[in-house]
């Protein structure tokens, strides 16, 4: 007998769901090894005979993929519904495989609940309690892969911000990788803690004193008329930094429960800004299919930039990130509409075909996986969220930043008399795109 492999085994779950009667209820628990079972929210004694013969003769087709115990009922949980009211249930849209000729089969729409040991933090979108009240605009600069200029034109943004007389608060949680410290603040500036100490503080009630003495002023605004306050992630002198990150990511024993991360998280970044009252909020996360990046983009964001350029690599992993996001379609409905794609180290040569091949990837990228899709010859419903190539208000259409020799491996405190960039460098390479992203902040927060 062929195996059951992972893809397979969920698409045959969601087959013997769809042929239910109407009403059934039945939804899929995937557990961390990626083996199914039924959950019918309803009690073992009122199951029509019928449903609990058909999801029990077809749990053993999922093969290796049949979880023990394949059809589970209201009556066998303690508490069934902490299970069946759980956050963590998501509409999910199963895919069906191609024939050779290359048409698929229809896709099918099941509840399911996936217990993943990462990545749950990709699927999850603040409640209406945290998104209430007026905040500032927070603006995440995200690439799923290095070496694409992020942080550089993260500082540069808060400089240009401060120039124009902001209050900038910049908050790193690049945590495995961090770096804005060393760009943006000189030994002597660094503050008594970083972020890390903030979180292995609050697992112990200790946070609130800790909360002041994270957050440094970058010297790149002293001669602004605003200011660059910079929360780093690790504090002057630190000696036990893996240790402390070790310890980040632990969920909180709480009076109502654990408290996981991800609400740590929003928490520390909300306290900030009440403490700081920035203007704006830059938000560096790390790169790639991290859980930082999940949270960042999905649950802080106003605006989550996201950093490219046109090699086969940056698509591919786009593209993995975005299916993810397509097959659960109210995450997708909330997530696509704070994104934006940028064009990094835009070259000074051949622009016009290389700026047409970068859009048509990203047009590409967007429309198979987060525009609406459009029957041919239908109309198009007014909410659509649908755009062509050439919209220059599509989120496919790229944000550009200039490549320059004269800000490759720069000091951004560096003195121009010294040698450092000056603002004329910096407008060169950056100008339209700060333009761009303070008229795209204005639309999403307006």
């Amino acid at each position: 007998m062929k195996s059951v492999r992972f893809n397979s085994a969920l698409r045959r779950a969601a087959e013997l769901a769809e042929q239910l009667p109407p009403g059934s209820d039945a939804r899929l628990i995937r557990d961390v090894y990626g083996r199914l079972r039924f959950a019918v929210n309803t009690d073992r004694s009122a199951c029509p005979a019928a449903i609990m013969r058909c999801l029990e003769n077809g749990s053993p087709e999922l093969g290796a993929f049949a979880a023990p115990g394949g059809v589970l009922f209201r009556d066998d949980f303690a508490d069934p519904d902490a299970l069946f009211a759980h956050e963590d249930w998501h509409r999910t849209v199963v895919p069906g495989p191609e024939s050779d000729d290359g048409t698929a089969a229809p896709e099918i729409v099941i509840d399911l609940l996936d217990r993943q040991i990462t990545g749950q933090d990709w699927l999850h979108t603040p409640s209406e309690a945290e998104t209430e009240g007026k905040r500032p605009p927070r603006i995440v600069f995200y690439g799923v892969k290095g070496g694409v200029g992020r942080s550089t034109a993260l500082a540069m943004l808060a400089y240009r911000l401060a120039r124009d007389g902001k209050r900038v608060l910049l908050i790193d949680f690049d945590l495995e990788s961090p770096g804005l410290s060393g760009l943006l603040l000189p030994p002597q500036r660094m503050a008594a803690f970083g972020l890390v100490d903030w979180f292995v503080e609050d697992a112990v009630g200790q946070a609130e004193g800790v909360l002041q003495d994270i957050i440094s002023d970058s010297p790149l605004a002293d001669h602004t008329t605003g200011s660059i306050r910079v929360v780093a992630t690790m504090g002057q002198g630190e000696t036990a930094y893996l240790a402390k990150l070790a310890r980040v990511y632990a969920d909180v024993p709480r009076h109502q429960g654990p408290e996981r991360f991800a609400s740590r998280m929003r928490r520390v970044v909300t306290e900030l800004e009440a403490l700081e009252q920035p203007d704006v909020v830059l938000i560096d996360s790390r790169a790639g299919l991290h859980d930082l990046a999940a949270i960042a983009i999905a649950g802080l964001s106003t605006v989550a930039l996201l950093f490219a350029t046109d090699a086969a690599q940056n698509w591919q992993g786009y593209k993995q990130l975005f299916s993810h996001w397509q097959r659960r379609p109210e995450v997708l409905r909330h997530v696509r509409k704070r994104l934006a794609i940028v064009q990094a180290l835009f070259p000074d040569t051949d622009q016009q075909a290389r700026a047409s091949s970068f859009q048509q990837h990203a047009y590409d990228l967007f429309a198979d996986t987060m525009y609406d899709q459009i029957e041919p010859g239908a109309d198009t419903p007014l909410d659509a969220f649908n755009f062509d190539l050439g919209d220059e208000d599509a989120p496919h259409f790229p944000l550009r930043v200039r490549w320059s020799q004269r800000l490759q491996e720069f000091d951004p405190l560096l003195p121009v008399e010294k040698g450092g960039v000056s603002d004329a460098d910096i407008e060169s390479a950056f100008g339209p795109f700060f333009d761009a992203v303070t008229s795209l902040v204005e639309n999403v927060s307006g």
